[in-house]
């Protein structure tokens, strides 16, 4: 073996080693992913841990902070509502506070709009409540599983209709109904062994083309 084969194969197996030390790790917790949809006057600010939602199982919850907010030339109403469309069954509970929620908490009392309620899955808007285009809602939904461990997907948003704007907000992609998402570690771990295998292969072809 010569020695720039050995510096060739040395280096090869440092990276491989990194890489399996990068599929070791845990992955780090995904943090909440803030969403703004702009209309003319309505505005809606998202806050929520879509990746979690992704892997949510029977048990677990997933809280969506949201804030409605309209700047017009002159006053109105914005109504605020929810739709849902797939085949797993999602309870909601809704609530509602006049200031920004501080932790669990709501300075002044929330309202409660909705509790462990069956979100119908008919892709039909239905209307929670409705604000003055002076106030600012802060609507907190906490979404968990209601049917057990049957298979399918949901997919809800919340809606925002008023002063001219129909406006919505959502997740990218759909809330299963048992976490069937693959990991983040095994999404990694897969990548790394693609990328240590192709390495090899082309490392292989090296050393044919060069004792050829």
């Amino acid at each position: 073996m010569s020695r720039r084969d050995r510096r060739a194969r040395a280096a090869l197996a440092a990276l491989a080693g990194a890489l399996l030390v990068i599929a070791s790790a845990p992955a780090a917790a995904a943090a909440p992913a803030t969403e703004i949809v702009q209309g003319r006057y309505v505005r809606i600010v998202s806050r929520a841990d879509w990746a979690a939602a992704a892997a949510m199982g029977p048990e677990a919850s997933v809280r969506w902070d949201l804030e409605i907010s309209a700047a017009a030339p002159s006053p109105g109403t914005v109504r605020v509502g929810v739709s849902a469309l797939g085949d797993a069954p999602v309870a909601v509970d809704v609530r509602l506070c006049p200031v920004a929620w501080q932790g669990e908490d709501c300075v002044g009392g929330a309202q409660l709009l909705r509790r462990a309620w069956g979100v119908p899955r008919n892709g039909r808007t239905v209307e929670l409540d409705a604000i003055s285009s002076d106030d600012v809602a802060h609507v907190r939904l906490d979404v968990r599983l209601a049917g057990g461990r049957e298979a399918g997907a949901t997919q809800i948003r919340v809606h925002a209709d008023g002063l001219g704007d129909r406006i919505q907000t959502g997740p990218g992609g759909q809330l299963p109904a048992t976490g069937g998402s693959l990991p983040l570690p095994a999404i990694v771990a897969g990548s790394a062994l693609l990328v240590a295998a192709a390495l090899l292969l082309v490392f292989a072809r090296r050393r044919r083309g060069g004792d050829s």
